[in-house]
């Protein structure tokens, strides 16, 4: 069977967003809910930690990163791109965050923030 060029750009489409492509423009991320904490794992390979923004606001995390843009030379051009590149921004919604104790560690490519839990407040009810 031959494919005309349209069905070969609609099946192309169809395997790029299947096999991860079309996603590639956001860096993967994992997020695990601990017991006192949330830890975000965000992979942002090539990236320099003084190239990466953290703020977090009403429960709001949003990282911002600038990924250095790779350049074709004479010698060679990319046949596929799917690492992001320019600026990153990702955003998370997250509940009951003590936002004065984030941490955030930038580790092999891998930008790594936990976000402690607030601790429940108990309040005591007189009966009358």
């Amino acid at each position: 069977m031959t494919m005309i060029p349209a069905q070969l750009a609609t099946r192309r489409l169809w395997m790029d967003l299947f096999d991860g492509t079309a996603a590639a423009a956001m860096p993967r991320t994992n997020i695990k809910e601990k017991k006192d904490a949330y830890v975000v794992e965000t992979e942002l390979p090539g990236v320099k930690k003084e190239d990466i923004a953290l703020i977090c606001e009403r429960g709001v995390l949003t990282i911002t990163a600038k990924a250095d843009e790779a350049k074709d030379t004479e010698e060679a051009r990319y046949i596929r791109k799917e690492r992001p590149e320019g600026e990153i921004v990702r955003r998370f919604a997250l509940q009951d965050i003590q936002e004065d104790s984030i941490s955030a560690k930038l580790e092999n490519g891998v930008l790594t923030v936990t976000l402690p839990k607030l601790k429940p407040q108990e309040i005591r009810i007189d009966i009358e």
